[in-house]
């Protein structure tokens, strides 16, 4: 901070003048949906944050805030630490993106005027886009000064720009949103007005609860209407992509429109999902979990941490039920074969990062001697996502897995020194009723280094085949009903499709036996 003695009581009054945006009383998060505070979504937050810090304790700082709809336009609202401010690295450029639509329809141009700066700022995370930006915004471009004078203080006012729209809209509480992301267009780091600008306030800081309202009313239409479904473009990102965090933990098929943030030790994501079951939230965590293993991992495993949080959330929630089938088997599993020699290994203050309670480890040959075989038996035929999970050693060699479809065989190497205590896709697999598996064997090129067998996921994608009933590419309750009608009599739904391709039990016969699973996949009783 400027020492405010080097300031005259003109420049003080002139300050204050430049800053009441921010000295106003706090406005209400957000103005324009009705968001109540909900205890069980608090204690749900809190459990999986506890979860996600057990098997990671190099990280030790995670806020977040959930937002769920609760009917009716209105919202409830989970979190642990929803006001804490921490360094949000490119999660500004969320901030920016609706400024920069505010500007543009209030100063008479269409909402793709800026593109040529708001795009690479939002899908690349440019970092001199963002820059720019700012600069058009804001119409303050840096100078080169040391003083803090009435020149100083007239450009700062036009950088608040950003402050000031999202104050007005209850948006901005505590956070600091007024510098560049670095570098950038006028440097590789802050100097001259910039500098001093960031002396006086500090760096951006930003929260759980105002992101996460702050993306709701992006998504949602609330912020220049005109520009949601352009924002929303922008904002799309693959699951397993580059522009991910929260991706990595979402069952295929979901939609998943983020920001994602990651700088120095600072690891955080804004997004808003919607679940192949059509179950939908926004959900914003700040963490300093870009530490420990983290920056080693290739990229963009460098930033998936929080996937695994994520994952953790939705399992909390139960907002998976009625999503296509997901089927997790441990090590200790009864469709889990072993052969040759495998320790157990249960130390998870040395393995923190292990699924479950124990993984199996066995040094590698250049032949294979011992293998783990995980037994698929999958409950329908279709397109399933496989991921695989092991702790992460340094001592450990790249393996190979084998994964046994409708297609054949495929082979897929693993780095085990890398992207420990998470999911690792494999890849997408045409997979036969009651068929397919997943092979380790010990062999690698190396011999004597460490090879861990410990648990597999497969997820099946939506849309097609079983229960898809009414072939709309989602399973939900319209299928439901029309099966439910199809096998006991109407339930209040229709029937657009009865008894198509239901038979899950394959005995040539669509009755209660085959209604059962799809009870159990749909969630329903």
């Amino acid at each position: 901070m400027v020492r405010r003695s080097g300031l005259s009581f003109a420049e003080l009054v002139f300050v204050s003048a430049c800053v009441v945006c921010t000295a106003l009383p706090a406005l209400a998060d957000t103005q324009v949906f009705t968001i109540t505070d909900d205890s069980s979504l608090h204690q749900a937050v809190a459990q999986a944050r506890a979860d996600f810090l057990a098997i990671k304790p190099y990280v030790s700082r995670l806020d977040a805030t959930i937002l769920i709809p609760n009917g009716g336009g209105t919202w409830r609202r989970g979190s642990y630490n929803p006001n804490a401010i921490a360094y949000p690295a490119s999660c500004v450029k969320l901030a920016y993106l609706a400024a920069a639509m505010y500007w543009e329809r209030t100063n008479g141009y269409p909402y793709d005027y800026l593109d040529w700066c708001v795009r690479p700022m939002v899908a690349e995370s440019d970092n001199y886009a963002t820059g720019e930006t700012v600069d058009e915004i804001t119409g303050a471009p840096n100078y080169q000064t040391t003083t803090y004078d009435a020149t100083f203080w007239a450009w700062y006012a036009q950088r608040l720009f950003t402050e000031n729209y999202l104050q007005s809209r209850g948006l901005l509480e505590n956070q600091v949103v007024l510098h560049k992301t670095y570098p950038t267009n006028s440097g590789s780091s802050p100097s001259g007005a910039e500098l001093l600008a960031r002396n006086y306030r500090g760096p951006n800081m930003m929260q759980p609860k105002c992101s996460a309202s702050l993306m709701l009313e992006i998504v949602k239409g609330a912020i220049e209407p005109g520009a949601t479904s352009y924002m929303r473009a922008l904002l799309a990102s693959d699951p397993w992509g580059g522009n991910s965090e929260f991706g990595f933990g979402l069952p295929p098929g979901s939609l998943y429109e983020n920001k994602l943030g990651l700088a120095y030790d600072t690891l955080e994501d804004i997004a808003y999902v919607v679940l192949p079951n059509g179950r939908e939230f926004v959900l914003a965590a700040y963490s300093n979990g870009f530490q420990g293993p983290e920056p080693g991992n290739p990229y963009p495993w460098d930033a998936s941490l929080l996937g695994v949080f994520c994952e953790m959330v939705i399992d909390e929630l139960g907002l998976n039920a009625g999503c296509p089938p997901r089927i997790r088997i441990d090590n200790t599993d009864v469709a889990v074969t072993v052969t040759g020699s495998w320790d157990v290994i249960t130390d998870q203050i040395v393995d923190y990062d292990m699924y479950g309670d124990s993984y199996l480890s066995t040094l590698s040959e250049h032949s294979a001697t011992a293998s783990v075989t995980w037994d698929l038996n999958v409950p329908f035929t279709g397109q399933y996502e496989i991921c695989v999970w092991s702790p992460q050693k340094s001592t450990a060699t790249t393996v190979t897995y084998t994964v046994n479809h409708a297609g054949g065989a495929t082979d897929v190497g693993v780095d085990q020194t890398h992207c420990g205590g998470r999911w690792f896709k494999l890849g997408d697999f045409d997979i036969d009723v009651g068929q397919g598996s997943v092979v380790l064997t010990n062999a690698a090129r190396r011999r004597d280094r460490i090879v861990m067998a410990d648990a597999v996921k497969i997820t099946k994608w939506p849309g097609g085949g079983l229960f898809d009933d009414d072939d709309d590419g989602d399973i939900d309750l319209t299928d439901f009903c029309g099966f439910h009608a199809c096998v006991t009599g109407p339930v209040g739904g229709p029937v657009s499709d009865p008894c198509n391709n239901q038979d899950a039990d394959g005995d040539g016969d669509v009755d209660l036996s085959d209604f059962a699973a799809f009870q159990r996949l749909f969630g329903a009783s």
